[in-house]
């Protein structure tokens, strides 16, 4: 459940922030300069905006997963024989 909120908010964080300034970034600028998508030139800013913050989010999210997976106290089940 923390996960997905830590992937929206960068997700939308990321979006935001590449949408207001425009500089082309690493992920994005090569999809679009591959040409598989063919956009008009008005969409190419949010395109743009839209893939670094899918990028980016999942980058963190993972990021976020494996270090809570490893501080995450491990499950070990003491039994203990009567006798």
């Amino acid at each position: 459940m923390r996960g997905g909120a830590i992937f929206l908010e960068f997700f939308v964080l990321f979006t935001v922030a590449s949408y207001a300034v425009p500089v082309p970034l690493f992920p994005s600028n090569l999809v679009l300069l591959l040409g598989s998508i063919s956009l008009p030139t008005a969409y190419a800013p949010l395109a743009s905006a839209v893939v670094n913050g899918l990028v980016c989010g999942f980058v963190v999210w993972l990021v976020f997963v494996l270090v809570s997976r490893r501080f995450e106290e491990p499950k070990v089940t003491d039994i203990r024989r009567k006798g």
